[in-house]
């Protein structure tokens, strides 16, 4: 499989299909961390990703730029990025469309 990426593009339509194709567990972090920071604990709690996924989902929105955490001590505090809050704002119906499990 070969992807084609035009760099004079549109952000808008990249976004779209990248948020589109995401696994269900990021969609859930997201829509968690849209309302208030939490640590991994909570978030899991909040989200309701298991831990043992989490790291999973959350690799996929810090690599997208979305999420970003601040180290306390041993703790670290998840939250969305300026990015992260657009786009949240902009997709938010993309967010909210979970994938049917396989």
């Amino acid at each position: 499989m070969t992807f084609s990426f035009d760099l004079s593009s549109q952000l808008k339509p990249y976004l779209e299909t990248m948020i589109s194709n995401l696994p269900n567990a990021p969609k859930l972090v997201m829509q968690s961390l849209s309302k208030k920071d939490y640590n991994k604990e909570d978030l899991s709690l909040e989200s309701r990703v298991r831990r043992g996924e989490l790291n999973y989902a959350l690799i996929w929105i810090e690599a997208l730029g979305f999420v970003q955490y601040n180290a306390s001590g041993r703790q670290k505090l998840y939250s969305l990025t300026p990015l992260g809050i657009k786009v949240y704002e902009e997709f938010n119906d993309l967010f909210h469309t979970l994938n049917e499990e396989q």
